[in-house]
């Protein structure tokens, strides 16, 4: 059997008869948000940036006004993960925009190549989204290994055209190399002990340069955010954070973040998190009474519903029917407790994702052609204060 069900701010997935599977690219997400591609992830511990035998605090040298993250303590284990899932085939042709395919991508390809594969260090990683949100208003960091200190370098050279050894510049008295990539497009890379920062943008590379120099311009003490890193990861992880509510809906402004935490199984990827908000805001309250204006909509492959009464009907009615259809499945698998549920068969979304925006983040919408063949299943729970979200693609068997 099996159920979507949200206790608290953990989502819970029983088994009902069908098996999971993952897409792990989204996952990968969705990067692209990862958006930007990249990914960013990792593996935050409340380190001193001053105290060099100390691994540093990434999110340390993230600027404060970034408008996403992506978190992971392992992308090695995802992008080893993804060829070993039941759809990759059917995802095969998916590109993460941006550093994430560039950096990513390449650094695996050639640490493969080299035979040794990218180090523990250097696989746990942070990507930063920054405005206007275009593939290029990223960054990529990396902790650093004392054997890695030459891998991202080697790389570069490895790519760029003809022989070219990179352009230094220095900022704020810090040297920032310049690598060249073809098309006139170039990389720039910012380094010190213990981790290395990549973008297209020098000008991004410049603000990381201004965080590190000044520490309370540092996501790490946005107050919000910080609530969202005081959760526990468990390994092989990777989030997204953004600077949005987990239902565009219920929140007009940028001061809550929402947290994504991607899982995989045979048959499903689900991410699972909370919305986290300012203590003084009232969000909640405001956010509850919002769901009380959702039309309650029942369409062939389509159910967008916040009234508890007709999520209840839906659910026994898709139960009793439920060998009938992928799509009654997923209904009748959904929990009880829920605030606000939507199911629906991904090509209707693709079809027309305007009108899915106000119920679904913008990076779903934007790569909602890739998992045209999926339901999507949606949850959202409020309890003791706090938002939580389900979100489940669901493929057909194969």
């Amino acid at each position: 059997e099996i159920s979507c069900s949200l206790v608290g701010s953990e989502m819970c997935i029983r088994d009902r008869g069908m098996r999971l599977r993952t897409v792990a690219k989204l996952g990968m997400v969705l990067s692209v948000v990862l958006f930007c591609t990249a990914v960013g992830f990792y593996g935050f511990a409340k380190l001193s940036l001053t105290d060099k035998s100390r691994e540093i605090n990434l999110f340390s040298l993230v600027p404060a006004d970034c408008i996403g993250v992506l978190e992971s303590d392992n992308i090695n284990y995802f992008l080893n993960e993804f060829p070993q899932l039941n759809y990759s085939e059917e995802l095969g042709n998916f590109q993460f925009p941006g550093l994430f395919n560039y950096v990513l991508g390449g650094l695996n390809e050639y640490t493969t190549n080299t035979a040794h594969g990218l180090s523990s260090k250097m696989s746990r990683v942070v990507v930063s989204f920054h405005s206007p949100g275009t593939p290029r208003d990223q960054v990529v960091y990396f902790r650093m290994g004392a054997d890695d200190k030459e891998t991202l370098g080697d790389m570069l050279l490895e790519r760029a055209p003809g022989n070219f050894s990179p352009k230094k510049e220095k900022y704020r008295g810090k040297n920032i190399a310049v690598y060249p990539l073809g098309n006139d497009d170039f990389l720039a890379v910012y380094s010190e002990e213990g981790f290395y920062v990549v973008s297209y943008q020098k000008s991004l590379i410049e603000k990381v340069i201004d965080t590190r120099e000044d520490e309370e311009k540092a996501l790490s003490n946005d107050p919000v955010f910080s609530k969202a890193m005081q959760k526990k990861k468990t390994h092989n992880f990777l989030t997204l954070y953004g600077r949005t509510p987990s239902m565009p809906f219920l929140q007009d402004n940028s001061s809550c973040w929402s947290e994504f935490d991607f899982h995989m199984n045979s048959d499903v990827v689900y991410l699972t998190g909370d919305t986290f908000m300012p203590d003084s805001c009232g969000c909640v309250n405001q956010m509850a009474e919002k769901l009380k204006n959702i039309p309650d909509i029942r369409e062939d492959s389509l159910i967008i519903s916040a009234d508890k009464d007709s999520m209840a009907d839906y659910m026994e009615e898709a139960y009793e029917r439920n060998s009938r259809t992928l799509f009654n499945e997923c209904v009748a698998n959904l929990s009880r407790d829920a605030a606000f549920m939507l199911v629906a068969d991904m090509n209707k979304i693709s079809r027309n994702p305007e009108r899915f925006e106000p119920y679904l983040p913008a990076f779903l919408l934007e790569n909602a052609p890739l998992f045209h063949s999926f339901i999507l299943s949606t949850q959202l729970s409020v309890v003791n204060d706090r938002l939580s979200h389900c979100l489940l693609y669901t493929s057909p068997s194969p």
